[in-house]
């Protein structure tokens, strides 16, 4: 925000007068590099200020606050995409782990599986019998629980082996119609129908016997797994898709980001403290500007690093001290820090380093109180009411203690750098 209205002072510093929007443009025209700043994001901006687009007219104010709201927008949407990148990411090396696996123990295509949930239905013919499913496939029979007619719910699964000429028959049993040993509809699907191994959710309509009349709906949950090393390659490529397409908006919203920015000549950073060029592809893009702390990539790794070595001497000392205290909150630390370092490998997990950066601070909160309280009997000259060995033990906690308090202090710094 400071930065919008250093470069505004130079237009005007009358930010709550009004101006004519064509002037203001021009003005934006002279600050940007090229000479030209984007008529069509200029028009867009314009049409978020009250009357601006009619009047043709704003103040400095409005235009600052809608800059800023553009760029919270962008900076949000970009956060979000990455977050969603870093799941897929987790997920595609939780894949990889099954499919090595799955190849190790020869899980072919010779295993093929069916799993049907039979969830509800909707029924179109009056009754007042009590309803269930059949369901037959291959050489199995299987029914659900009886239910009532009234808005019927069953959302019971099943698993069948089947092969490439199987095909399903769902049949509606009516305790009242089967007396007269008639069915309430039929329905057939062919297996085939679901051979890109992909959950279906969907319904199927239950005939007369004739086929001439719909009778219910039925919902249904269907999957089959015909071979298993093409199944988690499938969800491995569908995410990898998704990573790239999510790669390509966040490229689209720099861009944007880059535009907004291009009058006020400064390096853009996001709300997780990386860099426009962490996703741009071309370097000269990228250049050392007076303004906030710059992080590059390198950087960025050597202070995971670092910040991984100073954790494992936080866990040395953590244990170290356990010796005469119980740390259950600086156990709690680590092993958060450790989970982090496990399913984040990019260190994009703003929320994640907020939270370590607080228990940290709490952390040593406690420890300072608690060393303020304890260090003085036991530092100075042997007290009398305490016999040698819980002196010594006492020394020895205060001495840990001083020093694991001096790590946790650079794990904060090294992670305030990163954030």
């Amino acid at each position: 925000m400071n930065q919008l209205q250093e470069v505004f002072n130079e237009f005007s510093q009358l930010h709550n007068q009004k101006f004519n929007i064509s002037e203001i443009l021009s003005f934006l025209d002279s600050k940007c590099a090229n000479g030209y700043f984007d008529r069509d994001v200029y028009q867009q901006l314009i049409e978020q200020i009250p009357q601006g687009q009619t009047s043709q007219q704003c103040t400095i104010n409005q235009l600052i606050n809608v800059f800023k709201k553009a760029q919270d927008v962008l900076n949000d949407k970009i956060n979000k995409c990455q977050q969603i990148i870093d799941q897929k990411n987790i997920e595609i090396r939780a894949y990889n782990d099954k499919l090595r696996q799955s190849q190790t123990n020869s899980m072919n295509s010779s295993s093929s599986k069916l799993n049907v949930e039979i969830l509800d239905a909707e029924i179109f013919y009056q009754g007042n019998g009590q309803l269930q499913i059949s369901l037959e496939c291959m050489s199995s029979v299987v029914y659900t629980q009886l239910t009532k007619r009234q808005k019927p719910v069953w959302n019971e699964s099943f698993d069948f082996n089947v092969n490439e000429q199987t095909v399903m028959k769902f049949i509606l049993l009516d305790t009242e119609l089967q007396q007269k040993r008639g069915i309430g509809g039929v329905a057939y699907i062919d297996i085939n129908t679901f051979g890109d191994q992909m959950l279906h959710d969907i319904t199927v309509n239950l005939t007369d016997e004739s086929n001439s009349n719909i009778r219910a709906n039925l919902h249904l949950k269907i999957q089959w797994i015909f071979s298993k090393n093409k199944y988690l390659q499938d969800l491995i490529n569908e995410n990898m898709i998704q990573i790239n397409q999510l790669e390509q908006e966040i490229n689209d919203h720099i861009v944007d980001l880059d535009i907004i920015n291009s009058p006020f000549k400064q390096v853009i950073k996001f709300q997780n403290n990386l860099t426009i060029s962490t996703y741009q592809t071309q370097p000269n893009q990228q250049q050392q500007q007076a303004g906030p702390l710059l992080i590059s990539e390198n950087s960025i790794d050597r202070l995971v690093q670092i910040s991984l070595l100073l954790i494992i001497i936080y866990l040395v000392f953590g244990l170290l001290n356990s010796i005469y205290r119980t740390l259950n909150f600086d156990f709690l630390v680590i092993f958060y820090c450790f989970l982090f370092y496990q399913k984040n490998y990019r260190l994009q997990s703003l929320l994640h380093i907020k939270i370590i950066m607080v228990m940290l601070g709490v952390a040593l909160l406690i420890d300072i109180i608690w060393l303020a309280i304890y260090s003085t009997p036991y530092l100075g000259e042997f007290n009398a009411h305490y016999d040698h060995l819980e002196y010594g033990l006492q020394k020895y906690q205060i001495i840990i203690s001083w020093l694991l308090l001096f790590v946790k202090v650079k794990v904060q710094f090294k992670l305030r750098l990163l954030f």
